[in-house]
């Protein structure tokens, strides 16, 4: 997958989803692009340099997931195009990913994993979970960074003891902002309109690296390089330009039966925070497909009445069960096209899910349908669901050490 770097020009600015609108409101907008933004600007970038241009906004959805067709698409070109990230990188080249939220800061401005014990208590631990997540680090009032270098990646992924403090990355700047609503009709300010606004501008030398798919039919070229694009609201550009080097995914060798699985983009799941390859008890549904295989098996599915058979389906299953999750709070996901897309709530970027394998060689099965491979259940083209997996290992409930 080639890899490129989006670098701005200006500021960048991507509010959520909490209304903005002059005298009475305030826009957040210094937050790190989601997966599905970056996509939607690539894809128009790549529609617009068509001889054709863009084709005309037509209000109407397109083809949804799983084989439930809804509409037309607007434009069939570059349907194949599959993005990962965009993440930081400093000018040096070093690259930074989502801080796991299963540490917390110990003291000396160290990190610590939380312990994973089985439940053995009275709680509302949600089904199918059988572990608990626990800190058996005494507190303090230090905190650690959102973002980590790939190097402490690679060392929390090996389960390393113990963990080297985290470089505390400074990557961007919030700046805010006052501005002044405009009359559409004349162009002029409107009297005490005002509004207030943050952005979000990178230091000097940081890029938004990314890498997406080549078509795998060779029909057509999506070469981004030199390309202007508009990422974000207020209009905000930036130039795409070839990386020096590839995009490079944290990742370790698994042995033993235990896999964690750490999400570095959001994802959307048809179970809240339960993946929908994830059953009521906790197993898991994903099978080992050749990847020669894999547009043979998505074909059938945009056929009108196609249901997935798992008695008939060839594919090698996976012996392993979710046992404990450590969730962050939800993100909300929405935007606006020629009308307001659904609102819809994602697991945030970080969030860590426990497996247990049946054994080691079911755990390497595991790790190698997740390691590197965007899983979430929905608009996992677009970026989201992108995860690595790494070792973990079982607490007794009666420990007091700190991991």
């Amino acid at each position: 997958m080639p890899t490129y770097d989006f670098i701005p020009t200006d500021s960048l600015f991507f509010r959520d989803q909490r209304p903005l609108a002059a005298g009475f409101s305030f826009g957040r907008g210094a937050n790190w692009p989601l997966p599905t933004v970056l996509h939607s600007a690539i894809r128009t970038a790549l529609l617009a340099a068509r001889p054709e241009g863009l084709p005309p906004r037509i209000s109407r959805p397109g083809n949804a997931r799983h084989g439930k067709p809804h509409g037309d698409l607007v434009a069939p070109d570059f349907q194949w195009l599959n993005l990962q990230g965009p993440f930081p990188v400093d000018k040096s080249g070093k690259h930074y990913f989502p801080i796991p939220r299963d540490l917390v800061a110990a003291e000396g401005g160290k990190a610590a994993r939380l312990a994973i014990q089985r439940n053995s208590g009275g709680n509302n631990l949600p089904r199918p979970l059988t572990h608990l997540a626990v800190s058996l680090t005494p507190p303090t009032k230090e905190t650690l960074g959102e973002w980590v270098s790939r190097e402490f990646y690679q060392s929390y992924l090996g389960d390393e003891d113990p963990l080297s403090a985290p470089h505390r990355a400074e990557l961007w700047d919030v700046e805010h902002r006052i501005g002044v609503a405009l009359d559409p009709d004349t162009h002029t300010a409107v009297e005490h309109r005002l509004y207030a606004a943050e952005h979000l501008r990178v230091r000097d030398g940081v890029r938004l690296r990314f890498r997406i798919s080549e078509d795998p039919h060779g029909k057509e070229k999506a070469d981004l390089r030199g390309l202007t694009l508009q990422l974000g609201g207020e209009q905000r550009f930036g130039r795409v330009e070839a990386a020096e080097t590839e995009l490079q995914l944290p990742k370790t060798e698994i042995a033993g039966a235990l896999v964690k699985w750490i999400l570095l983009t959001p994802a959307i799941f048809i179970h809240g925070w339960r993946p929908g390859w994830v059953d009521d008890a906790g197993r898991v549904l994903l099978r080992v497909v050749d990847k020669a295989r894999r547009a043979e098996r998505r074909r059938p599915r945009r056929e009108s009445g196609w249901k997935y058979d798992g008695s008939s389906d060839t594919a090698e299953p996976i012996g392993a069960t979710l046992v404990a999750a450590v969730v962050g709070k939800p993100q909300i996901v929405g935007g606006w096209d020629t009308q307001a897309k659904p609102t819809q709530l994602a697991v945030p970027s970080g969030s860590v899910f426990y497996f247990e394998a049946d054994c080691e060689s079911e755990a390497k099965k595991l790790a190698g349908v997740l390691q590197g491979r965007c899983r979430s259940d929905f608009f996992g083209e677009k970026g989201l669901g992108l995860g690595v997996c790494g070792a973990w290992k079982k607490v007794e409930n009666n420990a007091s050490t700190m991991l």
